[in-house]
């Protein structure tokens, strides 16, 4: 692995890798903590290595300091469960004794706020893969990637690529197949806002953009990572860029049309959007996202009539999505719905119970009816959930101006 501040992560980490893999190689590129004394501790071979802006020399100069067999990556922020542990090393006896393949393994990157991102999965009731050291999941659900962590320590087997590294291309060219097996990663770097890190990241993106110009996957990371510091003009053209190289990026029509949503070319947005169904491999998920931006779409446009079939066709994909209840929410208001409405709101606050913005609404909607009570509640609760955000407490005040509350 490659460390800088490993944090309250790194040394449960190599306390459960100690039990289950025969060295460490720890390569430290400027920690400021105890890091690199507390790896030395676990029995880590610790390299002290200058920070250049690239992942992949780092995670290169791990790999020619390992001397076993095969080699497991991980990141200071990540775990595994004890039956994955020893899956991993029953994985890679039994392709020593067979033909050597490489082991795609499935990342839970774990998210607090249920469907705040894209592709957001909650954690199954009965997991096999649950942490047994911990008392529940750290987060209700995760967002999922997949890439190669385990392969054959050989010569030509490198990363490639300055941000989001990866072997794929070099085991390719060594003939060297990918196999998924069912083990998971924890990754809990997610978990914690980090506006320097997301900076460092868009930075490091651009670079990659410009030394791979015609690859789709660069400009597609781009447009996440500026997603991700808050750059939505970039991440636009990076979306827009990446579907000239791959039309066929569901993930890039999804993005590029949400933005396309939020800057009001709706009719752009909109093509976009109906070109998801079309694209290689799309999921129920992406499905479901296409169909709720497209029911935005058809609102803002004051297409009321064109929204509605479009919400339930997301609700049959996604019936635990709390975003397309809240909007659904909102369309019965529009329509004059009332009872549809508190229904379809209060499902989203139950769904959402971090985000004020079902309260908010449901706030409005009493407030319209004439039901100041309940509209104060709501307002309250909405402030209770995001205390940052001012909406709720405006309407708060508005309303204790209008109406003399008990």
């Amino acid at each position: 692995m490659i460390v800088r501040d490993g944090g309250q992560f790194l040394d449960p980490l190599l306390e459960a890798a100690g039990r289950h893999c025969d060295e460490l190689v720890v390569v430290d590129t400027g920690s400021r903590d105890d890091s690199p004394r507390s790896a030395s501790a676990r029995g880590a071979r610790v390299l002290h290595r200058t920070w250049d802006d690239d992942f992949a020399a780092a995670r290169n100069a791990s790999l020619d300091a390992c001397t076993c067999r095969w080699v497991l990556c991980l990141d200071a922020d990540e775990q595994l469960c004890p039956g994955d542990w020893a899956a991993v090393r029953e994985v890679a006896g039994r392709w020593d004794a067979g033909q050597v393949a490489a082991a795609r393994i499935v990342t839970r990157n774990y998210i607090r706020e249920p469907w705040s991102h894209r592709g957001w999965t909650p954690v199954p009731a009965a997991d096999p893969h649950a942490l047994a050291d911990r008392d529940g999941p750290v987060a209700p659900g995760y967002v999922r990637t997949a890439k190669v962590r385990l392969f054959p320590n050989l010569a030509g087997i490198r990363f490639r690529g300055c941000l989001h590294e990866t072997v794929e291309a070099s085991l390719a060219r060594a003939g060297i197949p990918i196999r998924d097996v069912p083990i998971i990663v924890h990754h809990f770097g997610s978990l914690l806002e980090d506006p320097v890190k997301a900076r460092r990241y868009l930075e490091l993106a651009r670079r990659k953009t410009t030394e791979e110009p015609t690859d789709a996957a660069s400009w597609k990371e781009l447009s996440d990572a500026a997603l991700a510091a808050g750059d939505r003009e970039t991440a636009l053209q990076a979306a827009e860029r990446t579907l000239v190289l791959a039309p066929g990026n569901a993930e890039a029509r999804l993005t590029a049309g949400m933005l396309l949503k939020d800057v009001g070319a709706l009719s752009r947005a909109d093509a976009h959007l109906l070109a998801v169904a079309a694209c290689p491999g799309v999921d129920d998920s992406k499905l479901a996202l296409a169909f709720h931006l497209r029911a935005q779409v058809a609102m803002i446009d004051g297409r009321g009539e064109a929204a509605g079939p479009l919400l339930l066709a997301a609700l049959r994909l996604a019936p635990g999505d709390g975003h397309i209840h809240n909007t659904l929410g909102v369309w019965h208001l529009a329509g004059g719905r009332g009872e549809p409405a508190r229904h379809a709101l209060e499902r989203a606050a139950a769904l959402l119970p971090h985000l004020a913005g079902p309260c908010l609404n449901l706030g409005r909607m009493y407030e319209a009816a004439g039901q100041a009570a309940l509209a104060a509640r709501q307002y309250e609760l909405a402030m209770r959930r995001e205390p940052g955000r001012t909406a709720a407490g405006e309407a708060l005040g508005r309303l204790r101006q209008n109406v003399q509350l008990s």
